[in-house]
């Protein structure tokens, strides 16, 4: 079992992570460890296991001279971050639709109504990455290939630390899974590559916001343009 100080470190981690993602924290601003401890009467050593977990996380960054302060989404490596994932995501689920088998979609049907009902509790932040690979790798993994499933899945731990940074209960991940899924009990393999790339690339535009512009030629847009989706 975990020991009290571990759970309490956990605690101040979930604590942090909710006041960064609703923007109570903002980018910039200095975490102090003392006064965090005594408003939430602990002492300091759970205080910083919670910050060193922050930090493994990208929400914060260490600063001379100021500290720990909440860090901001590097917006350059998120496109990277997207556009391979388009890139090797889709050519996975090309790959995978075809040797789908029943279990394969029941494991993916079982994640995504899971996922459906996480979103709406409570604990959407803590249980939204669990479900969400879940509910992918149940497809990748039938693509049959040992080095693609290794580079998604790398990939999706990037992904990962940059959707912390973000309020998921809000994710229009539900509908995009059912779109997937839709796509892979039908057996079509394009259906199911389109639905993942738009399904990665909604997920990069909550991250950059509506006002931004691909740059032309860059690896997103480069993506995009191979794929026929329309860049914005």
């Amino acid at each position: 079992m975990p020991s009290i100080q571990r759970r309490a470190a956990d605690l101040v981690f979930e604590h942090l992570q909710e006041r960064i993602v609703s923007g109570e924290l903002a980018p910039g601003d200095r975490l102090d460890p003392t006064e965090i401890a005594a408003s939430l009467g602990v002492s300091r050593t759970p205080v910083r296991e919670a910050i060193l977990q922050l930090d493994s996380a990208g929400l914060v960054r260490r600063l001379p001279y100021r500290g720990v302060v909440v860090a901001d989404v590097d917006l350059g490596l998120a496109e990277e971050v997207a556009a391979l994932r388009i890139h090797l995501e889709t050519l996975a689920a090309r790959i995978a639709v075809p040797r789908l088998r029943d279990e394969d979609l029941a494991a993916m049907r079982d994640a995504h109504e899971r996922l459906e009902s996480a979103l709406s509790g409570d604990d959407a932040q803590r249980d939204f990455n669990g479900l969400n690979r879940r509910f992918h790798m149940a497809l990748y993994r039938r693509a049959g290939s040992s080095v693609l499933l290794r580079e998604i899945e790398g990939l999706a731990d990037q992904a990962e630390r940059i959707r912390m940074h973000f309020d998921l209960r809000h994710s229009p991940a539900g509908r995009h899974h059912a779109a997937i899924l839709d796509a892979c009990e039908r057996g079509d393999a394009e259906a199911a590559a389109a639905a993942t790339r738009d399904h990665i690339l909604t997920a990069h535009r909550m991250v950059t916001g509506d006002g931004h512009r691909l740059e032309p030629g860059s690896p997103l847009a480069a993506v995009l343009a191979a794929s026929g989706a329309p860049i914005a």
